[in-house]
């Protein structure tokens, strides 16, 4: 029996183990269905529809990604729970058919989630598309819009356009071709994307889709009872009235319920197609509209350029001929001939000629030919008298000359015969030779051609000569000559008419090409004079945009002298305070006069009261009668009682905001602080006369209560006398018209003692601020003194440890053999260990059969019913030997029951021998053991490595090494990834685990874990107490207590257990600080891979499980994320500390949605640029220059010029404006960019960027170091630091990119009085010369005097024409009255356009002509100058570099003003304008402060005046 029991009991004992597995695995299994189930519903009912794309697209991919990162962390979580079960399979567990079928069903729905990620991809790159078409297709609509509506608008002509203006159009409407080339790629390229985009409208389910045949596309594989539809089959959408599930006709037409996600409506979409369509339509169309116009001015410029031709032509005369060249006047019918066919040409589809206009030019042309012709053919005529004059004389010679001519003629004729006999022989050697010299033929052909002509010419002569000598007489021979001259004349003149021209070239078609060139090269000149224009149009409105931001400066260095002006104001007024305190002080004086006589008055009537007291004997119902009247009178007391504290709260009230006048006003009253001390002695001795006026009163009316009290005594005495009473009567209102006056003066001198009160209290207030101004004063030395004390303590603790380190060193070696000398022991005491765990294991199995015999003696007693109740009683448990494994120590079931980690019912279960141990210690495995620590990195050659060694080898910070270190020690041992060991932080450093130098800190984080020792007291503190009592600080608290939570929860280092935050707080292990702290899930530790700050559960989050030892490994870091800086690569970790970048920007990057050219684009005024002043512009030849070149041309100075380059090379580089291009200083001089004169100083200067050198630590050092430590004059310094805060930020010179101001300070590159000199707009800081102003000004105020390159961008300083800033300063002395139609009163032009008498363009046309304004400059006191603007008519002066200060103008006015853009009337117009609101709205602007009136300069009157 005993034998079946036992084997019940095991039976029993495995059935419940069994029991246990299954719910456990269960439980597991149905929670991830669960949380797949969820997932799947979620992205099941997600609208994929067109409704609001542009808004879901992104948040969709940021939680798909989410839901990725889920997927991969739930997969290793499948995984393990995977091995469960595989392992409870394996052991043939009772239960393992349900279990399969439940991890079966969890594979279904895990893959069936997989699929629709799939699908959730594919949906999110096709909605992506269709968003991203539909923006461009919209935009594209609106350039196309907007592109007609300005061919439209801006290129129109008629017949009355110039010519120039023509020319322009022609130029215009080319550049637009250009544009709508560009524009019809992207046209076409919308057109191609149309044809791919996916139909989302028939996903909405109130789109009807009845009657349409609408394919769908399957992702995914899909099945429904045995209904199947596979990834990419195709079939037709018949029902979307369900958002979720569609119905559908599949492949083999069998209709099934689809969910909506699986499937796709694929291209094309009819709506986008027939949007991309209109856009190319519309294209087309304005496309059409170009040409039209385009032929319309090609036209009429054809048609002015022939109506010119045909003017000239009508307009020649035959004198006009004459004169001419033959060449030069048939250009001009050549000219009228080719600009009519180009018009006959261009005129083909033009809008602006017609029929008719085709008939009158061709009137025109034909006339013009006509005229021509008549007059070339009178031109021979009318030139032979003047021929015949100019050759007369010519004549003669040749008749004299005759002889010699025939002797000359004679001695050529030998040259003339070896001429011909030459070329006889050329030709008979040519025909001999090979036929295919085809050129050499033609030569040869051209020679003989030219020897035939010099031949017959000899010819010709010498029949002349012969004819000459036969001549009989010499005026025959006279006649014979003339003759000759008048058909030569004739016979050229024919030859030079086109009409009749022969066939033989002439020199003229040459003159004609060239006039055709000149034509072109004058056109061409006529377009760039007009382009020129425009550019010296755009640098004049530039000039007035500079004058206007100068007007700007100088109104609000007005409106400064203005607020000055008003502190003096505000000084005069403490003044009359004063003043008026002193008064109050004599008029204090005079009440108490005052008073002292009233309370003689008063003793008086007190007296007289008394001595009628003994005679009052009147009735009871006279006394009752005045018993009345008394409590009448006590009644109007407590009015005026009432009415005072009124009086009190409303003195409040007023006091109140008295002291918050006295508090802005304190600075202004400490320097009569002397005066309120004597004035505060005197008012403290009125106070004491007063306190003992105001005792003598009370004890007064205390006695008249007496007087009260014993009339009431005496009332029995009062019915003596009758006539008595009628005395007393009248006394009485004697007295109490006394009384009534009294009560006046009473009031009164309660008024003066609350005017009193009210000037104490506010001298007490003074006092107590000037006494908390002492105390802080006194505080604040006791600071100096004790920081003074601490230095010389550190020094001292220095000078110690420079001694003690000696000394270390000595025993470093004893050390090390010590440790050798451990270790050695630590191996013995491993095997002693070895040795005892034997021991306790057979103890233990000892214990089991102990264990199983009393359970047996349980089971025997059982059956004696007699002894059940005593055993019953006797057999519960002590509580001492239900003991549990804590982290560190062990734990009793008591005390597991005290914190609330075991329930009552396992704690009477545990009592009642009913559970063990071990089975609640696998319940509350999370309390007892925790979840562990982040063990190592997964590094190295067994893939484990501890955090000592990654920091050795570079693989991680220290700083985030020891912290994770921390987060070991806190959880309860440091750990040792390879062999899967546990240690404590002693034994760690013994074994190497970790340095020696990190035990200290290790200790301390360990002590969370431990408890603290409280260093008075002894006792152990948990971390919170610890924290109060500074063993430890807050932020290290917060880390620690993190890792704990991330762990299982706060460890309580008296239980050596994991509690909750809520008990934990019930048992004062946190407090409320950080209890809410926690809660906010802090960045406490860093990432190793990023370098960023980061919660130690991120960081268990992106841990692994090694396979064998379960131990959570970090991953290995990746390579670090670099960009390229200003002078190196720039690591991204640095730009997030720089809040340059956000943390999310680096996880992009890693994730691949952004690159580092992205972020180099996006930071290149932290990375790269610069937008300091990189050039010169100089108005006058309308060009840029480098700063160094326009000194050598004479633009700026040396010293200038060396503080513009200085200021480039501090910012970075060294600027070609003209090119572009960005330069070191090496660079630059090797360019020839900067001289060699400037070299030494700008390779100081770009030291900002790169980096000083210590000359002690040979370290590198910031600029502000450099000026702290005297390597760079400090003037000098704070200009190149404003250069590079005005060009884009402080340069850090060890990360090599720029940051903002604020990070700067942060980090220490400058001291608070740096910062202060450089946000202050100081003498300090105005180390830049303007050389137009000839200013003093800061870089940043230089820079905004500057214009940016309209082809670079870049920031240049423009050097404007002398000539024409000298052409300003001009004033008129001329005056316009107009006159009133109702009053007939004459007024200025300004009240006329106030009364709306006259328009603006009147108004800014007559203040022109009065032009009561003019230009001029101001001199300060300390001799700088500024410019101003003066109303001659009263003398107003505005400063302008003041009203731009003030804000009353802006630098683009100034900049109009200063470029010629707008006039000086206008600027004055807007600046009265301004300053008058000012006026009317009740401020207190000095802008118009110094309204005078003046008299009119000698002026000339011009009176206008209106009817009604």
């Amino acid at each position: 029996m005993e034998q079946e029991w036992d084997s019940l009991l095991k039976a029993s004992y495995q059935r419940s183990v069994q029991l246990q597995d299954l719910r456990n695995i269960i439980e597991e299994i149905s929670g991830q269905i669960m949380w797949v189930n969820e997932r799947e519903e979620e992205e099941l009912v997600f609208d994929w529809g067109d409704k609001n794309i542009d808004a879901y697209i992104p948040q969709k991919q940021e939680s798909f990604s989410k839901l990725m990162s889920e997927l991969e962390q739930k997969e290793i979580q499948l995984n393990v729970l995977k091995s469960k079960v595989d392992h409870l399979l394996r052991n043939k567990h009772p239960a393992s058919d349900k279990i399969q079928a439940y991890m079966e069903t969890l594979q279904t729905q895990w893959s069936w989630l997989l699929q629709i990620t799939k699908c959730i991809n594919v949906h999110l790159k096709e909605n992506a598309r269709y968003s991203q078409f539909y923006k461009e297709a919209s935009e594209m609509n609106s350039k196309l819009q907007k592109e007609h509506n300005n061919i439209r608008k801006n290129f129109s002509c008629d017949k009355s356009t110039a010519l120039h203006n023509l020319l322009e159009l022609l130029q215009g409407l080319e550049r637009e071709r250009e544009r709508l080339t560009e524009q019809r790629e992207m046209v076409q390229q919308l057109v191609l994307k149309s044809k791919s985009i996916v139909r989302l409208k028939p996903r909405n389910p109130d789109e009807k889709i009845t009657g349409q045949n609408i394919l769908v596309q399957a992702l995914c594989d899909f099945r429904q009872d045995e209904k199947t539809i596979r990834k990419g089959d195709e079939g037709i959408l018949k029902d979307n009235s369900e958002r979720t599930t569609w119905q559908v006709t599949g492949p083999g037409g069998i209709d099934m319920q689809v969910p909506a996600v699986c499937l796709l409506v694929p291209p094309p979409n009819p709506l986008a197609v027939s949007l991309a369509n209109k856009n190319s339509q519309y294209y087309e169309a304005i496309l059409t509209v170009w040409n039209q116009l385009y032929i319309n001015v090609k036209s009429m410029i054809s048609w002015q350029y022939c109506l010119l031709d045909i003017n000239r032509i009508n307009s020649l005369t035959i004198n006009m001929l004459s004169k001419m060249g033959p060449e030069e006047y048939s250009s001009i019918i050549r000219s009228l001939e080719m600009h009519f066919q180009e018009f006959k040409k261009h005129s083909q589809g033009s809008e602006l000629f017609g029929a008719e206009d085709h008939k009158h030019i061709e009137s025109q042309y034909t006339g013009a030919q006509q005229s021509y012709s008549k007059l070339v053919v009178d031109l021979p005529a009318y030139g032979q008298s003047a021929l015949f004059l100019s050759r007369f004389p010519v004549l003669i010679l040749n008749i004299l000359n005759q002889d010699s001519m025939r002797s000359d003629l004679e001695q050529k004729q030998d040259l003339l015969n070896s001429l011909l006999v030459d070329l006889n022989k050329i030709q008979q050697f040519n025909e001999q030779t090979d036929q295919g010299r085809y050129r050499c033929i033609i030569n040869l052909s051209q020679y003989a051609e030219h020897v035939n002509q010099l031949s017959d010419r000899w010819k010709r002569i010498q029949i002349q000569i012969n004819n000459r000598s036969d001549a009989p007489s010499p005026t025959e021979r006279l006649n014979y000559e003339l003759e000759l001259a008048v058909y030569s004349a004739g016979l050229e003149t024919l030859l030079n008419i086109p009409i009749k021209r022969t066939v033989l070239q002439s020199p003229s078609s040459y003159i004609s090409e060239e006039v055709s060139s000149l034509n072109a090269h004058y056109l061409e000149l006529l377009t760039r004079s007009s382009d020129y224009y425009k550019l010296l149009m755009a640098s004049q409105k530039n000039m007035e945009e500079l004058k206007i931001r100068n007007t700007r400066i100088e109104l609000l260095e007005e409106e400064l002298q203005q607020l000055r002006d008003a502190i003096k104001d505000h000084n005069a007024t403490n003044a009359s305070l004063q003043e008026a305190l002193l008064k109050y002080q004599q008029e204090l004086n005079e009440s108490q006069t005052h008073l002292l006589s009233l309370e003689e008055v008063k003793r008086t009537e007190t007296l007289k009261c008394m001595t009628t007291q003994d005679s009052l004997d009147s009735s009871t119902n006279r006394l009752q009668e005045f018993t009345d009247e008394v409590r009448r009178l006590k009644l109007q007391l407590d009015e005026m009682e009432r009415k005072k504290k009124v009086v009190v709260e409303r003195y409040t009230f007023l006091q109140e905001e008295h002291d918050e006048t006295m508090r802005k006003k304190l600075k202004e009253l400490e320097q009569a602080s002397w005066a309120k001390m004597e004035l505060e002695k005197t008012v403290s001795d009125r106070t004491r006369e007063l306190e003992h006026l105001r005792r003598e009163l009370e004890d007064e009316a205390r006695r008249v209560k007496e007087v009260q009290a014993e009339l009431t005594k005496t009332s029995s005495v009062i019915q003596t006398s009758q006539y008595q009473c009628n005395s007393l009567q009248q006394e009485r209102d004697d007295l109490l018209k006394k009384m009534a006056a009294m009560e006046q003066d009473m009031m009164c001198l309660k008024k003066l003692e609350d005017e009193l009160s009210r000037i104490k209290l506010s001298l007490e207030s003074e006092l107590r601020l000037k006494s908390q101004l002492q105390e802080d004063n006194e505080r604040i030395k006791q600071d100096f003194t004790q920081w003074k004390t601490k230095c010389a303590t550190h020094e001292e603790q220095i000078r110690k440890h420079n001694s003690e380190c000696s000394g270390q060193e000595s025993k470093f070696n004893s050390v090390k053999a010590e440790m050798e000398r451990l270790r050695m022991q630590l191996k013995e005491s491993e095997e002693r260990y070895r040795l005892l765990l034997q021991n306790l294991e057979r103890e233990r199995a000892e214990m089991q059969s102990l264990r199983d015999s009393q359970q047996n003696e349980l089971l025997r007693l059982q059956r004696k019913p007699d002894g059940a109740t005593k055993y019953t009683q006797t057999d519960l448990k002590d509580t001492s030997s239900l003991v549990f494994e804590g982290v560190r120590k062990k734990v009793t079931a008591q005390q597991l029951h005290d914190c609330d980690v075991i329930d009552k019912v396992t704690f009477e279960q545990l009592m009642n021998g009913q559970r063990t141990v071990e089975d609640v210690s696998v319940d509350i495995r999370l309390n007892l053991k925790g979840t562990g620590a982040i063990a190592g990195l997964a590094e190295g050659p067994k893939g484990k490595m501890t955090f000592t060694e990654a920091k050795k080898l570079k693989l991680i910070s220290d700083e985030s090494g020891n912290m994770l270190l921390e987060a070991q020690a806190a959880t309860g041992y440091i750990i040792d990834p390879r062999a899967n060991v546990r240690m404590t932080v002693e034994e760690a450093c013994l074994n190497g685990l970790v340095d020696e130098a990190d035990k200290k800190q290790l200790l301390t984080a360990e002590a969370a874990c431990i408890g603290f020792r409280d260093p008075k007291t002894g006792k152990l503190l948990p971390v919170s107490q610890a924290m109060k009592k500074g063993i430890v600080n807050r932020e290290t608290a917060l880390r620690l207590l993190q890792a704990q939570e991330a762990a299982g929860g706060i460890l309580d280092p008296t239980l050596s257990v994991y509690l909750s935050k809520d008990t934990a707080m019930d048992r004062d292990l946190v407090d409320e600080d950080l209890y809410q702290a926690l809660n906010a899930k802090p960045d406490c530790y860093i990432d190793p891979d990023t370098g960023l700050p980061a919660s130690y559960v991120t960081l268990k989050k992106r841990c692994k499980a090694d396979l064998n030892t379960s131990l959570l490994l970090l991953p290995a870091a990746e390579k670090p994320m670099t960009v390229q800086g200003l002078r190196h690569e720039v690591s991204v970790s640095d730009l997030v500390d720089a809040k340059l970048l956000q943390p999310s920007d680096v996880y992009h990057l890693r994730e691949g949605k952004i690159t580092s050219q992205d972020i180099e684009h996006r930071l290149r005024a932290y990375l790269r640029g610069s937008t300091c002043i990189a050039g010169i512009y100089d108005e006058a030849n309308d060009c840029a220059l480098p700063i160094y070149q326009a000194m050598k041309e004479g633009l700026l100075r040396p010293g200038t010029t060396l503080e513009l380059l200085e200021a480039q090379a501090a910012s970075g580089f060294i600027i070609d404006p003209t090119n572009n291009e960005y330069y070191t200083v090496e660079e630059a001089c090797k360019k020839g960019l900067v001289g060699v004169e400037f070299k030494d100083k700008l390779l100081s200067a770009e030291r900002a960027v790169t980096g000083y050198k210590d000359p002690g630590t040979n370290k590198m050092i910031s600029l502000f170091e450099a000026i702290e430590r005297g390597l760079i004059e400090k003037g000098h310094g704070i200009r190149l630091l404003e250069a590079q805060i005005a060009s884009g930020g402080i340069i850090d010179p060890k990360h090599s990119h720029r940051i903002d101001v604020d990070v700067a300070y942060q980090r220490s590159y400058f001291d608070e009085e740096m910062n202060q000199i450089l946000k202050d707009e100081g003498d300090d800081t105005k180390g830049f010369f303007d050389p137009n102003t000839e200013d003093n000004l800061t870089y940043l105020q230089l820079k905004s005097r500057c214009i940016p390159d309209k082809k670079t961008g870049l920031v240049l300083l423009p050097l404007y024409d002398k000539k024409k800033m000298q052409q300003k300063n001009s004033s008129r002395k001329r005056r316009v009255l107009i006159v009133d139609p109702e009053s007939n009163k004459e007024m200025t032009v300004r009240e006329a356009y106030e009364k709306k008498l006259i328009d603006y363009e009147t108004f800014l046309e007559l203040s022109q002509q009065e032009c009561e304004w003019e230009e001029t400059v101001i001199t300060a006191p300390d001799g700088s100058t500024s410019t101003a603007i003066m109303d001659m008519q009263t003398g107003i002066k505005y400063d302008l570099k003041e009203l731009l200060d003030k804000g009353v103008i802006d630098q683009d006015v100034l900049d109009k003003y200063r470029s010629g853009n707008l006039t000086l009337t206008e600027l004055a117009d807007m600046i009265t304008n301004k300053t008058k609101t000012l006026i009317t709205s009740g401020g207190t602007s000095g802008v118009a402060a110094g309204l005078q009136t003046a008299a009119f300069t000698d002026a000339h009157i011009c009176s206008l005046s209106f009817n009604n």
